[in-house]
């Protein structure tokens, strides 16, 4: 048993290895010509071994799409939203994920990448399951603050999927200028977008007139 175990953290641990080359190459405006075998060179891997961790490189950037989103879930799990105060966990929340997509650029292209109407209609039925795992993860961490909030008083008592389309639009357009910089963003440096988004959403989350 111990052989085997020790087995795994090795068959990880380059895994791991593979995640990180393959993040460093892809992580440049021409990451779409980045090969296997440039990934394998790059974690000092023959081309064959990282065959034998991911089927393509499609779901080698999945992986890593997975990696960034569950590293976002963790992070906000260990965040300590006050009962009594819950609209200013929100805040601190909002501008915490925005800051976390800032300190990672290196993941945008893959992120971007992933989230293509083409990638995810040719996508792997299993990578479907997994994304839809880590969304329901996500809604288990957030939908009871926000249940919270609306029987408080704290928020407008309105469907919970309301809410959700209302911030995911609003986040998802807000990190879009964010990660592309100065060069596309007219409206401000980054700490004003992420001050401005994360007034308009509390706006919104809060729902009241």
């Amino acid at each position: 048993m111990a052989r085997l175990d020790r087995k795994q953290r090795v068959f990880e641990h380059r895994e791991e290895d593979i995640l990180d080359g393959a993040l460093a190459l892809l992580s440049h405006p021409n990451w779409e010509s980045v090969t296997i075998e440039q990934i394998a060179n790059e974690a000092e891997i023959g081309k064959g071994t990282v065959y034998k961790h991911f089927a393509s490189k499609d779901e080698l950037l999945f992986r890593l799409m997975m990696r960034f989103y569950s590293g976002l879930l963790l992070h906000l799990q260990d965040a300590v939203v006050e009962a009594d105060d819950i609209l200013a966990g929100f805040r601190r929340i909002f501008e915490f994920a925005f800051r976390y997509h800032l300190e990672r650029k290196e993941y945008r292209y893959i992120v971007e990448y992933c989230n293509r109407i083409d990638f995810k209609e040719r996508a792997d039925e299993s990578w479907h399951a997994s994304f839809l795992e880590l969304d329901k993860a996500f809604g288990e961490w957030g939908d009871p603050l926000l249940l919270s909030a609306m029987a408080r008083g704290q928020i407008e008592n309105r469907p919970l999927g309301q809410i959700s389309i209302g911030m995911h639009a609003c986040f998802n357009g807000a990190i879009d200028m964010l990660w592309a910089g100065k060069d596309w963003c007219a409206h401000g440096d980054e700490e004003q977008i992420i001050e401005s988004v994360t007034e308009f959403m509390m706006a919104g989350l809060v729902g009241r007139v």
